[in-house]
Formats: structure tokens, sequence, C-alpha cells
């Protein structure tokens, strides 16, 4: 059973871990001994966490952008889209972004690294299907 972790202490653990990831390792010693939640065995693990994130942040910005340059060409060279073109837009976006959340495999074939081909396949699978798939959604509203 996992403990619950404090409103105010999985805030600010948030935060240290994305904008000072040195000074959550210190915050992690002095808030987990007297609580009694587990620490990560891996100093490592709080950069990997940070890294991720901050790449993921771009990435989503990048394919906001790519959909907003395609709505603005749309809209540039088709003039105003019908409610049905834009329904159906929407309705690719989040299709592709529903195949990539349920098709995932992650756990299922996850080696002690986690850097086998077929790992790095599943989740550049699963990055391309959310890409297109918000790509695809900003595309129907910048074009709307």
């Amino acid at each position: 059973m996992s403990m619950r972790v404090p409103f105010h202490i999985a805030i600010a653990a948030i935060i240290l871990a994305l904008f000072s990831p040195s000074r959550f390792l210190s915050f992690q010693e002095k808030i987990t001994k007297p609580s009694g939640i587990p620490i990560a065995t891996n100093d490592n693990s709080v950069r990997v966490v940070c890294r991720a994130f901050w790449v993921s942040f771009g990435i989503v910005i990048f394919a906001g952008a790519i959909g907003y340059l395609a709505g603005f060409c749309l809209r540039q060279a088709l003039g105003s889209p019908t409610p049905i073109a834009v329904a159906t837009l929407q309705i690719i976006g989040a299709s592709i972004l529903l195949l990539a959340t349920i098709y995932v495999r992650g756990a299922a074939i996850e080696t002690y690294k986690g850097e086998t081909l077929i790992e790095r396949v599943d989740r550049w699978i699963y990055c391309i299907g959310y890409f297109l798939g918000t790509s695809t959604i900003v595309a129907s509203l910048a074009w709307s």
C-alpha cells in the first residue's frame, strides 16, 4: 500500500524536480525520512524526469506550432472551413491520440535498462502518435 503524500509536499517536489533537480535531492532527503515516504534509489532519476519533462514540453510546443502553421496554410489555400471539415480533423486528431494512448506497451516489453530497439520503437510510435494527434487538433482549431 502506498503512503499518501501531503499536497504541499507533492507540489514542492514537482517544482523542485522540474526546476532545480539538485535541490530536489536534498529536499527528498529531508522530507522522506521523517514522513516514511520511500526514497528513489537512483539520484539520477530526478534528472531523467526533469529532462524528459522539458524535452516533452518542447515537442508539444513544436507540435502546436506545426498544427497552427498547417491550419493557417489550410485557411490561405482553401478559405474558411466547413463545420464538417473542422469536426473531421478533430475526430482524426483525437483518434490518433487515443490510439497512441491505448497502444503503448511500455511495461509489457520493459527490460532492465529499457533501451532495446523494440522499446525504442514502442516509444517512437507513442510519441509520433501524440505529435500527429496534437498537430491535427491544433490545425483544426487554427483553420476555423
